[in-house]
């Protein structure tokens, strides 16, 4: 096993805290549109932001929680979690690295190569809660970074729009 539980969860909780109020340098690197990967068609860099930007929100707020909530399911076993874990969270792992997320990426397969040796769903369910901690803070970043503004161009009829200085008119 690379780490055991308590240690992948200790870090995991400290990758956390180190970003509650600091945005990540490579987080900052996609919002600038600096990725070494130069990933963006045309020269734009707005569709890997939200690509990044769904698939961190779809891998905390979906799949994890999924994985935490199968967890308590009553009859589940190790190692069907574990097919869940290596399949559907490992390939989020590889979308964060297309995307320049190099660090996330890391503690993404992490999670998948302790959650791949644990003997108990008690366990991965702990390092499970763990990791979403981790990447809700990630997600709240992206988001964060994701220009908004561009959106009100495509406000629906009724909805309004926004001037240059946000305001509703």
């Amino acid at each position: 096993m690379p780490m055991t539980v308590d240690q992948a969860v200790e870090l995991f909780h400290r990758e956390r805290d180190a970003i509650w109020l600091k945005q990540p340098e490579e987080i900052a690197v996609l919002a600038r549109g600096e990725s070494p990967r130069g990933i963006g068609s045309r020269g734009q860099y707005l569709t890997p932001i939200m690509f990044a930007e769904g698939a961190a929100r779809s891998l905390a707020d979906e799949t994890l929680w999924v994985i935490a909530v199968l967890c308590d399911r009553q009859g589940i076993d190790v190692p069907t979690l574990q097919a869940v874990v290596a399949e559907m969270v490992g390939r989020k792992a590889g979308f964060f690295e297309l995307f320049g997320l190099e660090h996330a990426a890391h503690l993404v397969r992490l999670y998948v190569d302790v959650a791949g040796e644990v003997d108990e769903v008690s366990e991965l369910k702990r390092l499970t809660e763990a990791m979403i901690g981790y990447v809700n803070r990630v997600h709240v970043w992206i988001d964060a970074a994701f220009p908004w503004g561009v959106c009100s161009g495509y406000m629906r009829a009724g909805y309004g729009r926004r001037d240059a200085d946000g305001m509703e008119r």
